[in-house]
């Protein structure tokens, strides 16, 4: 299968989709407010955790506060990725969900949020480390990077496989080298879609600096549930029967 046919398949199921991608996508503006309430900042048209706020700024109180909205943005970050994929799971099979694969939302939520909070645990453990030491800080990018890259596919192989946590990042590193060139597609997808986002809001944000939110906005509501179509559609890619 070619990526353009990949590409029209992800049009066609985004836009078939779209009412039910959308209702799953209001997690990911709930996300958005919460973080709000987190020691951060925008760049990039996302929201970064500031490392070195987390140890110098916090008071226990305040660290407490902290983990427990984080947690609570992760969980409903990962009800959102595993719906998106389940709507578009349901297209391109031609079956229509069912009360049995509904409650395997819940199911396939806590291993997604598994996965996301050991992966960002050892990327700020990592960094920590880094900081503590006065090491360069791009190693610890260096980690993230490979770190999320290796699970990118982890939300399709649960959902649309089923598998358990351990099999869906084998899964996920599998499709990674099995399709890389649409991989490197999608990155470069991905790259062109948030920075032109950023770009179009960061000229905005010199009038009105509220401008810099909207564009988070833009990435969770639009563009991030795009993104996880696309990539729901390369995983699929791998079924020949539904070429």
């Amino acid at each position: 299968m070619a990526f353009s046919d990949i590409l029209k398949h992800t049009f066609e199921a985004y836009g078939k989709n779209f009412k039910l991608i959308s209702f799953f996508s209001v997690p990911f503006a709930i996300v958005f407010f919460l973080s709000l309430m987190l020691e951060n900042f925008v760049a990039f048209s996302g929201i970064f955790l500031r490392y070195g706020s987390i140890q110098a700024d916090l008071s226990s109180f305040d660290a407490v506060i902290l983990v427990a909205l984080f947690l609570v943005s992760l969980s409903v970050f990962s009800f959102a990725v595993v719906g998106v994929n389940l709507a578009i799971k349901s297209q391109r099979t031609l079956k229509r969900l069912s009360h049995y694969e509904n409650e395997k939302i819940e199911y396939a939520t806590i291993r997604m949020f598994t996965i996301f909070l050991t992966s960002f645990v050892i990327i700020l453990l990592t960094n920590l480390f880094l900081y503590d030491y006065h090491l360069t800080a791009t190693l610890g990018l260096l980690i993230a990077t490979i770190i999320s890259i290796g699970i990118l596919f982890v939300p399709q192989a649960l959902v649309i496989d089923d598998l358990g946590i351990r099999n869906a990042i084998y899964m996920s590193v599998s499709v990674l080298f099995r399709r890389f060139s649409y991989v490197l597609m999608f990155l470069v997808i991905a790259a062109l879609l948030i920075s032109l986002n950023t770009k179009i809001f960061l000229e905005l944000s010199q009038s009105f600096p509220i401008a810099r939110y909207f564009a988070v906005l833009i990435n969770a509501i639009l563009i991030l549930p795009f993104l996880e179509v696309l990539k729901t559609q390369i995983y699929l890619s791998k079924y020949t029967v539904l070429r």
